[in-house]
């Protein structure tokens, strides 16, 4: 929230009187603060009210009673003196005394009435905040538990997919394994038909070749013409054998070749088949991944396991608080008559309060309604402080806050929070006040043509093509150092009060009403953050120590977001009061993962989609800031749930201007080596 925000503020302080109930008489009841939504109020109960008197009013009473008849009875004796009162001034005066002890019952009633809302308020405001919790750690574990049952289903189906494969490929192996046998019985068959047949080709060759034999034999015996008649037949004979067992011959060789070709074929087979038996490896290997996968499931059932456990726990803790809201929520109604109450917010002393404003600007130049002095006094009558969280660079930031702490403006303000800020924070530099040395060659002749030779206003090297403007405080020391090349102004660098360099601002070459990138440091002179800006995006980068990027971001916005929750505030204890209508509030509301309090500032409802958000039932907001009572009105009106609010009313305070002290500052340009 920026100062500039809460200058036209105008608001009042609705501050309800305490409800007193009326024990006796008939005097009209104060009714309680409740919700639109039920529009309860005591007097719906009266009877219920009557039965909280105390035993000691009746004893009272009846001791009261017992004094009054006394009085009667004794006044006949007190009417002889000149100072006795009459009758009727007794009986008035035991009325006033009942009166008296009546009033104060009453106020004591209506003080522990107050008090019981608040506590009940507070005490649901906690079951509220744990019930979220429990529901967020309900939701994660859920999609845990949901993750590793995916998980496990995609090992499952792993699992049966591998099984499968290795079934098929045992199967595969064993039919395999059957056809190699029959074939190879087969094939011994063949063979050892081959090896007959061979045999009986060689016995026909050997009768052959006695044939041929007896043949020759007998043509030489001419003269025997009755042995030749004799042999020619018989001649005749082993010639017709000879051709049978030639046809033989022919039939055994074709069926020798027809059986070689079988078992060549078969001897292909055979090699396919024992390639095929190396699939018993594929099976080793599928036999392994199987007993992986069965471990890895085994692992996942057992965190199945644990995460049934830590589902069961969380659903009990969750019944836990159902009962107890119940619980809660019974007595409401039983004093209240609701079970939906609202009260005002206070300040707790063991919080820790952080008002955001995205800068704060000099006093001089504040207008008549002073943001910061409103949330000042909403401080006033409690123990509590606050610090002040901004996000806007600001040189003359430290100064600034303690003008405001000196002169008074803040009276209850404790620290100022900035990134920027932190950055010179962060290393064990102490910054003292030093003289600052130009980034210069001094071998370029430079010259001062303005100022002085310890304070150098203007100052230009022999070539005049550089020019270095200087400018200082009202206190003198430097503020900023602006560097030009040829007229044209290319880069600016911002010092604090005590001369530490803070950072760099490099303009774009072709819009000189543009930065093209800039550059904080810490108090060691080392890289803290780095923007590069671009026609449509800014990139930031933060850098550590060793000149290592840590994180980039795409907007400011994101940077201010990661530093308030994981730099700024960190705790539970912390509680930041923050408008609606800034930018990333929205973003802070809904985030699961910070750790700190989100107190609304409300000063507009023209977007009803936030406030809605604000009051929902399941908002992480108990407590709200509301900037008038037009405001205040329509929350309540929309509202149909618990909280505690509270209603700004400014207040003005006129202050003076601070005095300006004068320090000595010496500009000097190193002597490069």
């Amino acid at each position: 929230m920026s100062e500039q925000t809460w200058s036209d503020i105008a608001c009042h302080r609705v501050t309800g009187g305490r409800s007193l109930m009326r024990l006796f008489g008939h005097g009209k009841k104060d009714s309680e603060l409740t919700t639109p939504e039920t529009g309860t109020h005591d007097h719906d109960e009266p009877k219920r009210e009557s039965a909280v008197i105390p035993e000691t009013v009746a004893t009272d009473s009846r001791q009261l009673n017992h004094q009054t008849q006394a009085t009667q009875e004794s006044q006949p004796a007190k009417n002889t003196g000149h100072t006795v009162s009459t009758p009727y001034e007794g009986l008035v005066s035991t009325r006033t005394d009942l009166e008296r002890q009546v009033n104060q019952l009453n106020h004591a009633y209506g003080d522990a009435r107050n008090h019981l809302r608040s506590q009940m308020l507070t005490e649901k405001d906690y079951l509220r905040s744990q019930s979220r919790i429990i529901n967020q750690d309900y939701e994660r574990q859920t999609d845990q538990r949901d993750a590793d049952f995916e998980q496990f289903s995609q090992l499952q189906d792993q699992r049966n997919h591998t099984a499968a494969q290795l079934k098929q490929l045992i199967a595969a192996v064993n039919q395999h394994k059957q056809q190699f046998e029959e074939q190879q019985t087969v094939l011994t068959r063949m063979q050892e038909q081959a090896k007959a047949i061979a045999k009986q080709r060689e016995s026909l060759k050997a009768q052959e070749q006695e044939l041929l034999g007896q043949i020759n034999n007998q043509a030489n015996l001419t003269d025997l013409m009755g042995v030749i008649a004799a042999k020619q037949k018989k001649i005749a004979e082993l010639n017709q054998q000879d051709h049978d067992f030639a046809q033989a011959e022919t039939g055994l060789q074709t069926a020798l070749t027809k059986q070689q070709a079988l078992v060549d074929r078969l001897g292909k087979q055979v090699t396919v088949q024992e390639k095929a038996a190396q699939g018993n490896n594929q099976v080793k290997a599928r036999q392994q991944r199987l007993m992986t996968i069965d471990a890895k499931l085994k692992e996942q059932q057992v965190k199945l396991s644990a995460d049934d456990k830590e589902l069961s726990a969380i659903k009990h803790h969750k019944d836990e608080l159902g009962t107890q809201f119940e619980t809660l929520a019974e007595r409401m109604k039983f004093y209240f008559s609701s079970t939906k109450l609202i009260d005002t917010f206070q300040f707790d002393s063991n919080r820790h309060y952080v008002l955001f404003s995205n800068t704060i600007l000099p006093i001089n130049q504040l207008t008549d309604q002073r943001g910061l002095e409103i949330i000042d006094q909403l401080f006033e009558k409690t123990t509590s402080k606050f610090d002040v969280l901004t996000t806007d660079f600001n040189r003359e930031l430290v100064n600034i806050w303690e003008a405001y702490q000196t002169q008074g403006l803040l009276r209850h303000s404790g620290a100022i929070m900035n990134p920027y800020l932190a950055f010179q924070r962060e290393s064990n530099h102490v910054n003292q006040q030093t003289d600052v040395a130009l980034p210069l060659d001094q071998a370029e002749g430079w010259q001062v043509h303005a100022g002085t030779k310890h304070q150098p206003e203007l100052i230009e090297p022999a070539s005049g093509k550089q020019t270095v403007s200087l400018e200082y405080r009202a206190d003198r020391s430097l503020e900023s150092v602006k560097y030009f090349q040829n007229d044209q102004l290319f880069k600016m660098a911002i010092y604090d009060q005590k001369n530490t360099l803070l950072a760099t601002q490099y303009v774009d070459s072709h819009d000189a009403q543009r930065a093209a990138s800039e550059i904080y440091y810490r108090a060691d002179h080392s890289v803290a953050l780095e923007k590069m800006f671009f026609n449509d995006h800014v990139v930031i980068q933060t850098t550590a120590s060793g000149q290592t990027v840590e994180r980039t971001f795409e907007t400011e916005n994101a940077y201010y977001e990661w530093w308030i929750k994981t730099q700024a505030l960190k705790t539970a204890q912390d509680s930041l009061i923050i408008d609606t209508t800034v930018p990333f509030f929205t973003k802070l509301l809904n985030d699961n993962e910070r750790q700190f309090e989100i107190i609304p500032l409300v000063t507009d409802v023209s977007d009803p989609e936030i406030l809605m958000q604000i009051i929902a039932d399941d908002s992480p907001v108990n407590n709200m800031i509301v900037n008038d009572e037009s405001v205040h009105q329509e929350v309540l009106r929309r509202l149909k749930r618990d909280m505690h609010i509270m209603v700004i009313n400014p207040q003005h305070d006129a202050i003076q201007k601070p005095k300006t002290a004068t320090i000595k500052t010496q500009i000097y340009i190193p002597k490069v080596s």
